[in-house]
């Protein structure tokens, strides 16, 4: 026998019936706009936050976001840095011996910059001989005149409360007489040096001329004895270095500089070889062995993403530059070894390094030819080309076989960056550019030079491009 059933209805669960105003606020429009706009604001400043981070701590190689929001960095970098976006740091070598406390007063022995451009990967060490008479901040608003070597000696045991100390002394007094912004510094004495050097297992170098002092010491109330140095390769442990950078008797502070370059040359060299700067590992490892007797302001944190963006710039990129050409001495005028400055060839020799690293990295050898008529343009452009980065020895000036009437520029190796840069310094329009399968090339294929500018009769010096600062 059949029966009817009844069809089943689950019974409302105690208190599982919602009220309207629950239902409501469950889809309330209000509250999950607001939680949405709360978590784009969120991720927003996460965004900003990371980008400028990433900035300080992988310079040259930020995350590329692909987006331009306000206050976020797309990761998207320039061709080259200017002399503010570089890395810039001071190097300062203390003339203070082996034996002596280290909270004792002492003069810089050596004083250079560390620049690098994180977008061109390039570098360059500019030395400051350490005789030349600069201003110094007086703490007062105003300045005096001294020796660059006794600026960190001032501020951190003569000024009383200057800010930064001496290192801050030497950061304001190397910006308000080259203009370069300084970012870190690092302090090394004697015994710093020594250490540095036998860390990473000595340095090889080809000693290029003979030098010798035979009373030399670097322990302090030590007597003296004799170093010597023949010319030809030699490999060097860290007291063998110092000495070669150090001794002037024989010599004199310009060669000493010249020196002190290539030590510093060898040590990136010998520091590339190792891997020592391929493994951000091992760079923090090296750099926390010296950490607390190098005296510097460089985070720990930054030191793996500086790793990587040396060994992306290599030792072929660094560019030493020496400001001893561009100085002479004071003479009867001055009490003591004074070194006086042409600043206009100082401003040359800084744009070797803090110009255009992209220019520095093609090294195109730029020959000049007159063709204008009238004597001594050429050498006025050669002028110019220096106060844009291109070192005295990448020019060449010849006589043009004739007078033209429209200026060329004949790329002879494929250095398209450096020619566009000689287009755009002399206005001149993308089409008088040309390359070596041009017909126009024709009559230059034999000239020395990477790049031939042929100053035509159009060229008009007044009317180029010139430098406003790097």
């Amino acid at each position: 026998m059949s029966r009817d059933r009844q069809s089943f209805e689950r019974p409302p669960r105690p208190g599982g019936e919602e009220s309207e105003a629950r239902k409501g606020r469950r889809f309330n429009p209000f509250l999950i706009f607001g939680i949405a706009v709360f978590a784009v604001a969120a991720f927003y400043v996460l965004l900003i936050v990371v980008t400028i981070a990433d900035d300080i701590f992988l310079p040259g190689n930020e995350f590329k976001i692909g987006i331009d929001l306000p206050g976020v960095d797309s990761g998207e970098n320039p061709e080259v840095a200017d002399i503010n976006q570089r890395i810039n740091i001071v190097f300062l070598g203390l003339d203070r011996r082996l034996g002596v406390p280290e909270h004792t007063a002492a003069r810089t022995d050596s004083v250079f910059v560390l620049t690098i451009d994180p977008f061109s990967k390039t570098a360059g060490v500019f030395s400051i001989p350490r005789d030349l008479l600069v201003e110094i901040p007086n703490g007062s608003g105003g300045y005096y005149m001294d020796r660059i070597n006794v600026v960190w000696e001032t501020g951190e045991f003569v000024y009383d409360g200057y800010d930064g100390g001496g290192t801050g002394l030497v950061k304001d007094t190397i910006e308000h007489n080259f203009g370069i912004p300084i970012d870190n510094y690092v302090i090394l004495d004697f015994g710093d040096f020594i250490d540095l050097v036998d860390e990473v297992g000595g340095v090889d170098i080809d000693v290029p001329e003979y030098v010798a002092d035979f009373d030399y010491t670097e322990y302090q109330g030590s007597g003296g004895y004799a170093v010597e140095f023949l010319p030809g390769p030699e490999h060097m442990d860290g007291q063998r270095a110092l000495a070669y950078a150090r001794i002037r008797k024989g010599s004199n502070d310009f060669k000493r500089i010249e020196r002190q370059q290539l030590v510093i040359q060898a040590t990136a060299d010998k520091a590339f070889s190792l891997d020592l700067l391929f493994d951000p590992a091992k760079a923090l490892d090296l750099y926390g062995k010296f950490k607390s007797a190098v005296q510097s302001d460089i985070s720990d944190l930054r030191v793996p993403g500086l790793a990587k963006l040396a060994q992306q710039v290599g030792s072929d990129n660094i560019r030493m530059i020496s400001l001893a050409s561009a100085t002479y001495p004071c003479g009867s005028g001055c009490s003591g070894a004074v070194l006086l400055a042409d600043w206009d060839k100082v401003e040359e020799l800084k744009a070797q390094v803090f110009a255009d690293g992209k220019i520095q990295a093609e090294g195109a050898l730029v020959e000049l030819q007159n063709g204008t008529g009238q004597q001594g343009l050429d050498e006025e452009f050669a002028s110019l080309l220096r106060r844009r980065g291109i070192s005295e020895q990448d020019l060449l000036l010849t006589d043009a076989v004739a007078v033209r009437s429209r200026t060329l520029i004949v790329d002879l190796s494929g250095k398209e960056y450096t020619a566009q840069k000689l287009a755009e310094w002399l206005n001149l329009p993308g089409d008088r550019i040309v390359d070596i399968s041009d017909p126009a090339a024709a009559g230059f294929t034999g000239s020395t030079g990477d790049i031939v500018v042929v100053l035509g009769s159009d060229a008009r010096l007044t009317t180029a491009v010139l430098p406003t600062g790097n």
